[in-house]
């Protein structure tokens, strides 16, 4: 316990707003590649760092594409620079537990896809984590919310095979209130990505559900559409094979790169990040 208090004290110390601890059993379920011990053969927990998204970025939340008066606060304050911060505090954290004489793997931030870039699969799912750490459940829109923050937050995992204190999965009031919000996230999507299907996934003792998604609709705009803005008719509805053609046809992400729009290549300067964010910040949760 007094290792544990440690670890969460220094990452609130350093900035983090919530910190959870998910033992191993709750990833019971999950796929091979997604269990810690896939990485870490004698991993005991992982912890989950969440450090929020500001309240204003989200009040000026748009783009030149939709209503809203910036997209420039959420693209620097509510993505790379929450994502380099909960990577100096995990690599903060991880070298305590080093320290301390156990192991400790730390994972980069959601959006970079190590594992498997081809089919854009990141190498750890810090929300399913998150939801196993105990810090909040899924809403329908698929993202994780917590009581404190809704949907705007950012998250980092750590694998380590310190035997800390897990944190119970979370059992307050129901997060995501589809009847008062009438669906919110499904009408505010640029792109239509979400589908009808109900998809779901079981942590530990409890099964959660969240709606399904056209992942390569919602990546076209994401990353391949920020590229060719302007300089191709995207479809609509894009698959990944139509995805794929049109960088091969462009040259390959390098070139791609060499075309994308200046508002885009401004905001992509440092890190990946996306050109949208709707479902996150629009999303009304939490209810207060």
């Amino acid at each position: 316990m007094k290792l544990t208090d440690a670890v969460k004290a220094l990452a609130i110390r350093m900035g983090a707003d919530l910190v959870g601890i998910a033992p191993v059993d709750r990833f019971e379920y999950a796929p091979e590649e997604g269990k810690p011990h896939y990485y870490m053969g004698d991993a005991s927990c992982v912890i989950v760092l969440a450090t929020r998204i500001l309240k204003g970025i989200t009040n000026v939340h748009g783009s030149y594409e939709e209503e809203g008066k910036t997209m420039g606060p959420y693209m620097w304050y509510g993505y790379p620079v929450l994502n380099w911060a909960n990577s100096w505090i995990a690599t903060q954290v991880s070298k305590l537990l080093e320290d301390t004489g156990y192991k400790a793997l730390p994972f980069p931030p959601a959006g970079f896809h190590y594992r498997n870039p081809e089919k854009g699969l990141p190498d750890f799912s810090h929300r399913h984590a998150a939801v196993a750490a105990g810090l909040g459940e899924f809403g329908h829109n698929r993202l994780f919310l917590t009581p404190q923050f809704g949907a705007r937050q950012r998250l980092l995992s750590i694998i380590t095979s310190a035997p800390l204190e897990p944190d119970p999965l979370y059992n307050g009031e129901k997060l995501c209130n589809r009847e008062k919000c009438k669906d919110l996230c499904i009408k505010v999507c640029p792109m239509a990505a979400y589908e009808d299907e109900v998809l779901s996934v079981k942590i530990g003792d409890r099964v959660f559900e969240y709606a399904g998604l056209n992942s390569a609709t919602c990546w076209w705009h994401a990353i391949v559409g920020k590229y060719l803005r302007g300089t191709e008719e995207l479809p609509r509805y894009p698959t990944s094979e139509q995805i794929q053609e049109l960088m091969e046809k462009a040259g390959g992400r390098e070139k791609l790169v060499e075309k994308m729009n200046p508002w885009d290549k401004a905001m992509s300067m440092f890190t990946y990040v996306p050109t949208c964010g709707a479902c996150l910040t629009k999303c009304p949760a939490p209810w207060t």
